[in-house]
């Protein structure tokens, strides 16, 4: 009877740990699920406080509206510990899938093998990874092959040949979207003898040290030519420097080392584009903060969904002058305030054809 009774209790207790199992495992789908269904995906941002990055969470947010997923923002604030923490929570909070945008790629094996561990698919969004589900970004090089190529443009048409002094304003060391932007720019002018690099310098993506950077470079390089920022976040604030000293170039045909400084960058801020309109800033690779956000959130949301998606996603940038300027401007100012009918899923060379053809 004795025996009887311990099998009974034995088996009692087995069911109950069993049921303890299912529900501590239906707690962990629940926290993946908590939107009511819906999937939940995680973007890591470097800051919060660039420009681009503000615009670029606006895009997502409209993703999320678009497709009913719920989106979860995290920032480094520009630290690298700070990012891998974010990154971590999003881990343990058990979201579908996560975007990314390292500070340091290098620095985040043992992060990508705990969302490994969790089975949550990770896109690299600039910079490629091990472990990552597909990496997302622009052709950088391609980026700024396009500056390169207009850099040499608007030094024959200053200097009256393909010669000049030349600087660049760089974003994060180590970040691929930075060593592509500058190395696309660097290649082309590399077949001009007589355009000299003089400087480049990281500014970690802050104006004020791109500000601190140009002030200086005005003293050092009196006769520098051209800048090219990596940003327009930066080349914008750098700008000012250099129309507060009166050595904005004006369009005009000019000669080496007269010290006036021509400004090219990227990225197709609403700000600069009204700067090339006013004849300030020479040109700027359009890229949109909102166009990139939305993809950012609507790529991973996809994996989670079970769709097979390229191992590269490569955002194609369209080139922005004075002559297109006007078509850029009323794009831009489409992204930002009608979010909700924007076709972001198209192709941005597509939709800049269209705003030019208007």
């Amino acid at each position: 009877m004795r025996t009887l009774i311990r099998v009974l209790i034995l088996s009692i207790v087995g069911s109950l740990l069993v049921a303890v199992g299912a529900f501590a495992g239906g707690k962990q789908e629940a926290a993946s699920q908590a939107s009511g269904g819906k999937k939940v995906i995680g973007l890591v941002q470097i800051d919060l406080s660039n420009p681009f990055h503000i615009g670029e969470v606006n895009g997502a947010k409209e993703a999320a509206r678009r497709f009913g997923f719920e989106l979860k923002v995290a920032s480094g604030e520009g630290d690298v510990n700070k990012q891998i923490q974010a990154f971590e929570n999003l881990v343990n909070q058990k979201v579908d899938a996560i975007a990314v945008n390292f500070i340091d790629v290098k620095a985040f094996g043992p992060a990508m093998a705990y969302a490994a561990a969790a089975h949550i698919p990770v896109v690299a969004l600039h910079s490629k990874i091990d472990g990552m589900a597909t990496m997302l970004g622009f052709d950088e090089r391609n980026t700024g092959r396009l500056e390169g190529e207009y850099s040499v443009k608007l030094l024959t048409q200053k200097n009256g040949s393909p010669a000049g002094k030349v600087a660049n304003l760089q974003g994060l060391l180590g970040q691929g979207l930075n060593t592509e932007r500058s190395g696309g720019w660097s290649d082309v002018l590399a077949k001009y003898p007589d355009i000299k690099i003089v400087a480049q310098e990281p500014t970690g993506w802050d104006p004020k040290r791109a500000v601190e950077i140009m002030e200086n470079w005005l003293t050092a390089y009196p006769d520098l030519d051209l800048v090219y920022g990596n940003s327009d976040s930066l080349t914008v604030p750098a700008l000012n420097a250099v129309d507060q000293a009166s050595r904005l170039w004006d369009g005009k045909a000019g000669k080496t080392g007269d010290g006036k400084i021509i400004m090219v960058s990227v990225d197709g801020d609403d700000f600069a584009l009204q700067d090339i309109k006013d004849g300030k800033m020479s040109a700027t690779v359009l890229l949109g903060p909102e166009y990139s956000g939305f993809w950012k959130a609507w790529v991973p949301f996809r994996i989670a969904m079970g769709e097979k998606v390229p191992a590269e996603i490569l955002i194609k940038g369209t080139l922005i002058t004075k002559d297109n300027a006007d078509a850029a401007i009323k794009l831009a100012k489409d992204m930002t305030t009608n979010l909700t009918t924007f076709p972001y899923e198209k192709q941005l060379d597509e939709i800049v054809a269209q705003y030019m053809a208007k």
